[in-house]
């Protein structure tokens, strides 16, 4: 099992939430965050009648992450780089973790990391 987290313009993170569940992934976690990259945005305002450029590192970004058993990283990889695509610089990363087991905190289920194994309780 792979944690994918995506890190994307935040004005694409419902149509991605859409497509994933329309392909069986409904258990999916995001958040708010800034950041910045290679990019960096120039700002011009006007106060008081004069013009201020003013650069701003940290811009608004959306954190999707879920998980992925390994058999369908490849087809949701190119999922999230079809949906988040703007063509342009700053459309975000997708980073890829390797899972080794989760725990329900409710019931105490531990799941391996292993898709074949999921569900299973072990010692």
């Amino acid at each position: 099992m792979k944690l994918v987290k995506v890190i994307m313009r935040p004005e694409k993170s419902l149509e991605l939430k859409d497509v994933l569940s329309g392909i069986g992934f409904h258990g999916i976690t995001s958040k708010d965050c800034y950041g910045f990259g290679e990019s960096k945005k120039i700002v011009t305002q006007v106060y008081r009648g004069k013009v201020y450029e003013q650069r701003i590192d940290a811009i608004k970004r959306k954190e999707v992450e879920f998980v992925v058993p390994d058999d369908r990283l490849e087809k949701v990889i190119e999922t999230i780089r079809k949906v988040a695509s703007t063509s342009h610089g700053g459309d975000g990363r997708i980073y890829i973790s390797t899972l080794d087991e989760s725990l329900h905190i409710h019931t105490g289920d531990r799941h391996l990391g292993d898709s074949s194994e999921e569900g299973k309780e072990h010692d």
